[in-house]
This record gives C-alpha cells, sequence and structure tokens, in this order.
C-alpha cells in the first residue's frame, strides 16, 4: 500500500486526501500552519508517493498554497527527494522536471495528462459563468458572448453559454479552430477583425495566454460589458486599462479549486491510481 503526502495547494488537496484515506491509503496532509510539530523532511522520508497542488507554484521559489506556509521551498523539496520517491503536481517547471529526470525521481505533471485535462475544461467553464454572472447585473440567456481561442476549455464553455441559450461567437488566429467552431454552430470572428465586432457582445471570456484584450479593443467595447479571463496567468486582457475605464474586467485562475474542489479532487485520485496501477512495479 502507497504513503501519499499532500503538500500545500488547495481545497483540491483537502478533498484529494479524503478519498485518499477512504479508498484505505496512508495519507499525510500539510495544508496549513495548523499542526507545528510537523517535520517536512520526517514526512518526505516516511512517504513514497508526494502530491504537490496545481498550480506546482506561482513564484517560482515554492510550492502554492492558499495559505502562507514557510516549509514549502521548491529546491528543499527537491533536496530531500529520493530515487524511491514519485512525484506528482500540476504545471511542474522545466526545471524541476529536469532536475527529476537527472536524479531518476518519477515525476508525473497532471497537466500531460488528457483525463484530467478534459474533464477539468467543465469546472472551470462552470466556474467562468459563475464569475460572469457575480460580476454582470445581466443574464446570460439571449446575451452576446464572445469567446477568444477553441482550445479544449474555450469549446467546453462555448458549449455550455450555448446550453444556456446565449449567443456564442468565437475567435481565433487559427483559420482551422474558426472552421472548427463554425462546424459546431458558432459564429466565428478572425481575431484580426474583431475591432469590427467587439462592441456587440455583452460578455467576453478570454483563453488565450496573451495578451488579446488590447486598449484599442478595450476603447471599442461597450460600458457595461463584462470580461472573464481564464487564461493562464497574467492573462490576456490589460486589467489596468480596464481599470481606468471603469469596465468589469477580473482574471479567474484556478477555478476547480475554488467552484468545484471535490469533484477536481475526485479527478486526480482516478488520473493517480490509472498511472500508478500502469506501473506494476511502481
Amino acid at each position: 500500500m502507497h504513503n501519499f503526502l499532500l503538500l500545500g495547494g488547495d481545497l483540491r488537496q483537502l478533498y484529494l486526501s479524503r478519498i485518499l484515506t477512504q479508498n484505505g491509503f496512508s495519507v499525510t496532509v500539510h495544508y496549513d500552519k495548523e499542526d507545528s510539530s510537523f517535520s517536512i523532511d520526517k514526512a518526505i522520508k516516511s512517504s513514497k508517493i508526494i502530491l504537490c497542488p496545481i498550480p506546482f507554484t506561482k513564484d517560482k521559489l515554492n510550492l502554492f498554497s492558499i495559505h502562507k506556509m514557510d516549509d514549502l521551498g521548491i529546491g528543499n523539496l527537491l533536496s530531500l527527494l529520493t530515487p524511491d520517491h514519485i512525484l506528482f503536481g500540476g504545471a511542474i517547471p522545466n526545471d524541476v522536471k529536469q532536475y527529476a529526470m537527472e536524479n531518476q525521481i518519477k515525476c508525473f505533471d497532471y497537466m500531460d495528462m488528457e483525463e484530467i485535462t478534459v474533464k477539468n475544461t467543465i469546472a472551470t467553464a462552470e466556474g467562468a459563468i459563475a464569475e460572469a454572472l457575480i460580476e454582470s447585473p445581466g443574464c446570460l440567456h439571449k446575451s452576446r458572448c464572445l469567446v477568444t481561442g477553441f482550445g479544449k476549455c474555450a469549446r467546453t464553455l462555448a458549449l455550455k453559454l450555448k446550453g444556456l441559450d446565449a449567443s456564442v461567437t468565437i475567435t481565433d488566429r487559427k483559420d482551422t479552430q474558426l472552421t472548427l467552431a463554425s462546424s459546431m454552430g458558432f459564429d466565428t470572428v478572425a481575431l484580426s477583425d474583431l475591432s469590427q465586432t467587439i462592441e456587440d457582445y455583452s460578455f467576453i471570456f478570454n483563453t488565450i495566454p496573451a495578451l488579446v484584450l488590447n486598449e484599442d479593443l478595450i476603447r471599442l467595447t461597450k460600458p457595461e460589458v463584462t470580461i472573464i479571463d481564464i487564461a493562464s496567468a497574467p492573462g490576456g486582457v490589460d486589467f489596468d486599462f480596464c481599470k481606468t475605464q471603469n469596465i468589469r474586467a477580473k482574471l479567474c485562475p484556478g477555478l476547480p479549486g475554488i467552484y468545484a474542489p471535490e469533484t477536481s479532487g475526485e479527478i486526480l485520485f482516478e488520473a493517480i491510481v490509472k498511472c500508478l496501477a500502469k506501473r506494476s512495479g511502481i
């Protein structure tokens, strides 16, 4: 039976720990500072599988945690790992993966697991819709919505919006993505032509992790527009300019951990168990 150590993170880690415990695994959780006697050195030595958060880090120095914790330095963590350990985490930096490979530490990135990334688009889409409804005084029903990009998250979001009877338009740089969106019944506009139609939308959802909604485009939006950015930080919206124009715009990272931590924990559990089972000998 594997011994699991869960470090930092958000509510997904707590739900994941409960699911692991319910399934008979030995689990140690280091989520906040409540246990002053906790020793990360001892915990790592007594655990085989180290479950790090999503994202692995935000500052490139420490594991991500919604609680301020002083003992989650990445350098210290790596120095304590041995080839007997198995490391999991989300969006693991390349230098960490390189260190693991050079030191024969098995390392698995949640973001490389198709079953996780696809299932997480549902919680992300539902969270984005929830944020839009909270931020806006208007209703999504019959509204005109723009979704920038048409990757996995954007597709799920567009379908959810369509299910709420919103009128959904997709914009993207790639003709292939616009063709796919059109084949699925969505209106489309090339990103290069967005300035001609952007004033039509009451809701804009950005999924492109590069500056898409710049000052020039934001000037053309309607004053009552609501912009929800679910792209990886720093997002694709000029938030500073939005603030000067009193435009509602919000960067919304980590939506699965906020709106569906239990479901997200279940998704992680299933993927981890499947990963370990595929490598019988681990």
